[in-house]
């Protein structure tokens, strides 16, 4: 039998399984949890969350036997450890690592294995999340991407025991800790004081990569425009509570926010009831006008249920208005060294705005050159020719009620035009 070989840092392995204090501990249902799920989901027997220090295979959490250790030379988890990557394997009398393996030969007589390595942030791997039968699967694309689920969790879970790890040191004292919770506290500051409340967590990502984001400046760049206004609002607005005005806000900005975050949008600032959303910035994106109209018309759809809830708790439905521009602006960090915002400025925003005068509730108007870059894949339901303040010449603006391909998405016909 062809015994895995020692990992080169397996001193460095070792002495890191040691130091999170997993070997010889009672069960964890964070780790039961995984193991039960696994063998329901997969189909499978047996399956389990293991360590291994330099001479034994101790299980975490095990389900389908009874052992609480086997040697580690004739651990088949001794082969996954060496590799980041899982090992998959349908017929252990297949695989030259496993043939002639105790474990496979005799008893339990093992015939199928899947065995996922489990590492600290280091990447020292330190145990195995596996399943395992006493007969040959067929691993299907599903049960692959299951397993490759099911191991990730596992591994979240040993990363969670990082995390209260250290909270406790924190607590003790221990310098390095207090480094790592500075760091911590300067990537919230970072979010909180540039991307603020509503931006995705890709921009903040990507944001998050160059802290030289934060010095104030912009750049011109290509985005799409998305500027939302509530039908009605000041009216009903002067009718109302100040209390019930803010109560309505919240619950509409609380229904818009979610779907604006779906598209990747950048919410740059609420105006009253009205919304301005970037689409291409901070995070560029070949596809931002394509996303914002799916946006806009995914919102349009939400104030569907917005006006449900209203109906509900004695509130009138309202209507929305939304348009969408794209073209060249100056995004970037706008203000003072002591407060400043993520912002956008040029002429398409004031196009954005102009354009959204003209929609009527229920409605979305795109530009020219927006629509251009929907490469045909929108349902234009009409069009308009208008005088634009600030523009000499008349523009074209177009309803549109649909968008097909990736962000397909779409609002019922006008009446005028159901036959």
């Amino acid at each position: 039998m062809p015994y895995a070989e020692m990992p080169a840092n397996e001193r460095e392995r070792v002495a890191a399984l040691y130091a999170r204090q997993l070997m010889d501990t009672p069960p964890e249902e964070r780790f039961d949890r995984v193991s039960r799920l696994a063998t329901r989901s997969l189909e499978v027997p047996i399956a389990y969350v293991a360590f291994l220090d330099g001479q034994r295979q101790w299980f975490k959490s095990v389900c389908g036997f009874n052992l609480t250790e086997i040697p580690r030379q004739s651990s088949l988890c001794s082969h996954t450890i060496l590799s980041m990557e899982p090992i998959i394997c349908p017929d252990t009398l297949q695989e030259p690592r496993f043939a002639d393996n105790p474990n496979v030969t005799g008893p339990p007589k093992i015939r199928f294995y899947m065995g996922h390595p489990l590492s600290t942030p280091e990447g020292l791997n330190i145990g195995t999340f596996c399943v395992m039968d006493t007969t040959p699967h067929e691993v299907t694309e599903e049960k692959r991407r299951a397993f490759l689920d099911l191991a990730q969790w596992a591994q979240n879970e040993l990363n969670l025991i990082d995390v209260l790890t250290l909270q406790e040191a924190l607590l003790e004292g221990k310098a390095e800790l207090r480094r790592l919770n500075s760091e911590l506290e300067k990537r919230s500051h970072f979010i909180r004081s540039v991307l603020g409340r509503f931006l995705t967590d890709q921009v903040a990502d990507q944001l998050l990569e160059h802290p030289e984001g934060l010095n104030l400046g912009g750049e011109a760049r290509e985005v799409s425009i998305l500027m939302s206004d509530l039908r009605g609002f000041t009216p009903m607005s002067e009718r109302s509570t100040p209390a019930q005005v803010v109560d309505l806000l919240n619950r509409y900005l609380a229904r818009m926010t979610p779907v604006i975050e779906k598209y990747g949008g950048t919410i740059d600032e609420f105006i009253g009831d009205a919304i301005l959303v970037i689409f291409g910035a901070p995070l560029a994106c070949s596809d931002h006008a394509k996303r914002a109209v799916a946006c806009a018309l995914d919102m349009q759809l939400a104030m569907d249920e917005f006006n449900q809830e209203s109906l509900a708790i004695g509130v009138a439905a309202m209507e929305m208005g939304i348009a969408v521009n794209t073209g060249e602006v100056v995004v970037g960090n706008i203000g003072s060294a002591t407060r400043m915002k993520y912002g956008v400025v040029g002429s398409a925003v004031n196009m954005t705005a102009r354009i959204q005068s003209f929609t009527l509730g229920r409605q979305l108007l795109i530009s020219e050159e927006t629509l251009k870059q929907l490469d045909g894949l929108a349902r234009v339901d009409g069009h308009l020719r208008v005088k634009v303040k600030g523009v000499e010449e008349p523009v074209c603006i177009y309803d549109v009620g649909e968008i097909r391909g990736d962000y397909a998405i779409s609002l019922p016909l006008p009446k005028h035009l159901v036959t």
